[in-house]
């Protein structure tokens, strides 16, 4: 199995393959090594077991961080799975949950006020399947449990960590499932609690492979040399501020091998390290060949000189370090022994690093202030707060930038410069200069998106000024047990000393974020983990339960064409658009109606989508049945059905450009089109009158309606000589929290379907609050789009109370970037100022998928 099948279809996963004379080594060690006992079944079970821990310790050292609890629980899924406890089945209801259900199939959830429609499909399919080879249905009635227990369940459902606590009415079914029972409970983890599979995993993999793999290990580089030889090179794979070179050093300093040869690959490099490495053949001298990324012909040509090459001295070692990449040799990758190396994550590791390798005493000599050290400190802490803020995903960065030392070396240069030419002759610090220069020059230069570049403004704002140097100054601007202060001392020692005294965890609070970060955070990986097993997982030609791959992919496509809508015909629907009544005020009407057009527009593109979905699914059950040729597309489908994705042609055109809209299942996908196919066709057979509120979600192009909106708005406004070009969108949050009972406005229209993240919007009083705990996302009341001249929003402008209001992104998606923005509003900011809400990532989205 890991041999044939990649750890992760991501760019690392082609680093991680290894050969199988690799497996063979460890296989030959594994036997030598074992227990000698008898009778033979009993030495087979010592020698299975100790391969299990040895073959787990060779590919844990050359994984990344990230990839070290999926791969742990693959190996013990299979084994489950080969032993007969599991099924492929039980593996792919963990996977994949209730992805295939269409919500608006299903009965509605009843407890929408602690359950998410995502986690209700969830449990509704974990009722209709049956686990293990004796075929168990552990929760046929979980749904019926779950309505006669909705106190207990919810009580279960809150708890901290869930994955130990008591499942209420079906823990003693868990437990008398000896074999099943641990994986039984990851299940329903997966299934109800997305955000503690991280942990729930571990606990199994505890459970099933024993303590010792989930126990922390490193290797040391002593034992990678034993393991290493001549012609068996040590390949290092790097990732952003890693370094294994001391550390070659100093082994070859012990080894009497030092100073090593050492070549940095690059244009020109190649005879260099040819040179040096044939001298090393014959010396038996060790060879450092780094960032090997960027001589990756010369990679080609190495694995063919360690094959070749009749005689190397046997004392000879060759250290590669490479970034991850798909061109590095294949033939290299099975010869290597491959070691990760990633830095220490936090932010209390990040300033040691920074103390460690930027900052030394002579920096803190530099400038002869005391205010000098402190803007030190307070630029690394903010270095590193951005470093790790990124951990967080889209609520921490809506791109992930690579800060890295570079930048903070710069801005310590320009605060040497600037302290030298004020403070130094008796000028005041200009803090608009030090906030620029940091924030927009030095870090900014990077920063690609607006919101980012608020938020690194904020960030500097809040930190970077003379509050900095009053005796009551803290980073974190809430009651904790421990300040983020800043260190007074003159030399190191006390940086250091300070720095060992951070929590080791670090709050999402420090770096601006609510707790809910966390649970966003865990959520983040949870779905990143689950997603690429799916992935990877072999499409057996036969399951062990039940019907094969193809009569499933049958069944589930059948069953989805069922729920395409019908066609549109644009000859029916154009005829329908010329007879609709227009502008209230006007003689517009038909194509003569913005928002006509726009709903035109619309439905050209579903009635696309619409025809390439059927079109799909039908190809794709006759080439099963062998009616047509399976081609390399049709596979690709059928591989997306199985795994219940979207198949990418449903959602972007031959040129990679987004025709639809992007769901994570297919079952979620289908409800979508279904929503929007009724929301438009609605829209074709009602007038103005009946136009309550618009799902902006269900648009595929929700800018155009915005646009639209405008310029009707414009022309009700022609008497008072407005321009399309002075108006700008203008929105007011009402009170409402359902669309029927609004009233159709007079100008405007209304929109519902948007959800808020990192905040709540208190309805009663208008304004934003803190989340409540476990409340990532939370549906926003109607809100009334309408458009208004510049120079008049910038006269009534919405603030309201202390602060001014906060300008608000709404995007497409949760991954929030440029791309999927619509548009932005305004959101009374309450008690607190808007700075406080850009630390918390407050947005708008119009999915929460």
């Amino acid at each position: 199995v890991l041999v044939t099948n990649p750890i992760t279809l991501q760019p690392s996963g082609w680093m991680y393959s290894c050969s199988l004379t690799q497996f063979l080594e460890q296989f030959d060690y594994s036997v030598k090594h074992s227990d000698k006992v008898q009778p033979t079944s009993k030495r087979v079970d010592k020698i299975i077991d100790f391969l299990t821990y040895q073959v787990y310790r060779y590919m844990n050292r050359g994984l990344f961080e990230r990839d070290k609890m999926m791969f742990k629980l693959m190996v013990a899924l299979k084994i489950s799975v080969v032993n007969g406890d599991l099924t492929n089945e039980d593996v792919m209801i963990f996977l994949k949950a209730g992805g295939s259900l269409d919500k608006n199939q299903e009965r509605s959830c009843p407890f929408s006020k602690w359950m998410s429609e995502k986690v209700w499909l969830n449990a509704i399919q974990l009722t209709r399947h049956s686990f293990g080879r004796e075929q168990v249905p552990v929760f046929k009635d979980l749904t019926d449990h779950l309505a006669r227990n909705d106190i207990g369940w919810r009580k279960w459902f809150d708890e901290s960590e869930p994955e130990n606590c008591p499942v209420p009415e079906f823990e003693d079914r868990i437990v008398v499932q000896r074999s099943i029972g641990p994986f039984i409970r990851l299940a329903l983890v997966r299934s109800l609690r997305e955000d503690r599979v991280g942990i729930a995993c571990a606990q199994f993999i505890d459970q099933q492979l024993g303590p010792k793999f989930t126990a922390p290990i490193t290797d040391t580089i002593f034992e990678v040399y034993q393991e290493s030889a001549a012609r068996k090179p040590v390949l290092y794979l790097l990732s952003a501020g890693t370094d294994p070179t001391n550390m070659i050093d100093e082994l070859a300093k012990r080894k009497k091998k030092f100073p090593t040869d050492k070549v940095s690959m690059g244009e020109g490099q190649e005879k260099v390290a040819r040179d040096k490495n044939n001298a090393a053949f014959i010396t038996g001298g060790w060879l450092v060949l780094q960032n090997c990324h960027l001589g990756i012909d010369y990679m080609n040509e190495v694995e063919e000189t360690l094959m070749k090459t009749p005689e190397i001295h046997q004392d000879y070692r060759l250290w590669i370090t490479c970034e991850i990449t798909s061109r590095f040799p294949i033939g290299l990758l099975h010869l290597c022994i491959k070691v990760t190396q990633e830095p220490p994550a936090g932010l209390k590791a990040s300033l040691h690093r920074t103390y460690t390798t930027m900052i030394s005493q002579e920096t803190l000599d530099k400038v002869d202030h005391e205010k000098w050290r402190g803007l030190l400190y307070a630029i690394s802490f903010l270095h590193s707060i951005v470093q790790e803020r990124r951990k967080f995903g889209a609520i921490g960065w809506c791109v992930p930038y690579e800060f890295n030392n570079s930048d903070l070396d710069a801005s310590l240069l320009f605060l040497e410069k600037h302290l030298s030419s004020t403070i130094m002759v008796g000028l005041p610090l200009s803090w608009n200069t030090i906030q620029y220069m940091v924030a927009e020059v030095q870090y900014g230069g990077r920063i690609t998106d607006d919101l980012d570049r608020e938020l690194f403004i904020t960030y500097a704002a809040k930190w970077l000024n003379d509050s900095m140097f009053s005796q009551n100054f803290a980073f974190n601007f809430y009651s904790a047990d421990y300040n983020y202060d800043i260190p007074k001392g003159l030399d190191m020692s006390a940086f250091h000393e300070h720095i060992e005294s951070i929590p080791s965890v670090d709050s999402p609070l420090i770096f601006g974020l609510h707790p809910n970060a966390d649970i966003t955070y865990r959520l983040k990986e949870a779905s990143e983990m689950l997603t690429t097993i799916i992935e990877t997982q072999p499409k057996d030609s036969n399951t062990s339960v039940g019907k094969s791959v193809d009569e499933q992919v049958e069944a589930q496509a059948q069953d989805l064409l069922e729920k395409v809508p019908s066609e549109l015909v644009e000859e029916v629907f154009r005829a329908l658009i010329h007879r609709k009544d227009g502008l209230k005020g006007t003689n517009e009407r038909g194509f003569r109606a913005p928002l006509n057009i726009f709903l035109f527009q619309e439905l050209q593109r579903l009635a696309n989508i619409i025809s390439i979905v059927r079109s799909s699914l039908e190809n794709l059950i006759m080439a099963i049945e062998g009616t047509v040729v399976m081609t390399v597309d049709l596979l690709e489908d059928s591989n997306c059905v199985f795994d219940l994705r979207v198949p990418k042609k449903w959602t972007h055109d031959a040129s990679g450009a987004e025709i639809s809209w992007l769901l994570p299942t297919i079952g979620g996908w289908c409800t979508g089109l279904t929503d929007r196919y009724n929301q438009l066709t609605w829209w074709l057979e009602h007038s103005r009158k009946d136009w309550k509120s618009f799902w902006i979600t269900g648009f595929t192009n929700a800018q155009g309606f915005l646009t639209a909106i405008r310029q009707e708005v414009t022309r009700q406004n022609s008497k008072k000589n407005w321009a399309l070009d002075d108006m700008v969108t203008h929105t007011e949050v009402l009170t409402l929290e359902f669309p029927d009972r609004a009233h159709v406005p007079e100008e405007g229209q209304n929109i519902h379907g948007l959800y808020i993240e990192g905040a709540k919007w208190n309805r009663q009083e208008g304004r934003l609050e803190d989340s409540e705990p476990k409340k990532l996302q939370l549906l926003m009341p109607v809100i009334y789009v309408t458009a208004v001249e510049i120079k008049v929003l910038k006269q009534n402008n919405p603030a309201s109370g202390l602060y001014p209001p906060l300008n608000a992104a709404v995007y497409k998606y949760p991954r929030r970037n440029d791309r999927y923005l619509i548009f932005r509003l305004f959101l009374r900011s309450g008690e607190y100022h808007p700075h406080h809400w850009k630390l918390r990532g407050v947005c708008l989205v119009a999915q929460v998928e």
